[in-house]
């Protein structure tokens, strides 16, 4: 493990990487220029200099050995129970965590990669947490605008299409608020504030935006081919090695 400490404590990165997924299966292990997804995610962790420790949690044999291959300095198995569907990302962490505070090791703070979100930069995860720091809150979360606006949702009520949002949720796109999504780039945390509740949303969480075309979230075959295209077609002017 690399003894790096910011002048606030050393920094764990915790990358959640369950070995299926229902829609897209093994896609924590799909290859994104030429590597694993769960690959990308760590190489970015070490590009930012900024942890001494970067622990990927997985139930799964391969993702276990392809975090050890690409240098992780922890590769921890999970528990069965946090492997499943209904699984939170952050009760994962929080399995991450308490590990750590059992082997008597202390951070100051951790960041979360979800390995679906390849486009992520070093330059992200040192922003997010200069932001975190700055605003002195207790996380900070990495956002991207919705495509199309969530207001105008519709549903079907008796076979017949209805809005799925009470209001005048159908005038001009620009006088609506603006609505976000999390993209899975970043989100760091103090881990003190963690412990004694374990949330990522509230008032104390402040954003870090993510360009649109950055925020691809692969959760099928489609956008990780999108997700290729922007890189091989020059269309992202960021460093992914």
């Amino acid at each position: 493990m690399t003894e790096r400490v910011t002048r606030d404590g050393k920094l764990l990165c915790i990358i959640p990487a369950k070995g299926n997924s229902q829609r897209f299966p093994r896609k924590n292990l799909a290859r994104f220029q030429g590597r694993p997804l769960v690959a990308q995610a760590i190489v970015m962790a070490q590009a930012s200099s900024m942890f001494s420790t970067i622990c990927v949690s997985s139930e799964d044999e391969e993702v276990l050995s392809v975090a050890k291959e690409y240098g992780a300095d922890v590769a921890l198995r999970r528990s069965e129970d946090l492997a499943g569907a209904d699984a939170q990302v952050v009760d994962v962490c929080r399995s991450v965590v308490e590990y750590f505070v059992d082997q008597g090791q202390t951070f100051f703070a951790f960041a979360v990669l979800l390995p679906t979100s390849p486009l992520r930069t070093a330059n992200d995860l040192q922003r997010a947490y200069q932001i975190m720091m700055e605003t002195n809150a207790r996380s900070c979360m990495s956002l991207v605008e919705c495509e199309h606006p969530p207001q105008r949702a519709v549903c079907l009520q008796q076979g017949r299409i209805a809005p799925f949002f009470e209001g005048d949720n159908f005038k001009q796109t620009q006088k609506l608020e603006k609505l976000y999504r999390h993209d899975g780039t970043v989100i760091f945390s103090r881990i003190d504030t963690f412990l004694r509740n374990p949330y990522f949303y509230g008032e104390s969480v402040v954003p870090y935006f993510i360009e649109r075309e950055r925020g691809v979230d692969v959760d099928n075959p489609l956008d990780l081919a999108w997700a290729e295209f922007l890189c091989t077609s020059g269309s992202l002017n960021v460093e992914l090695k």
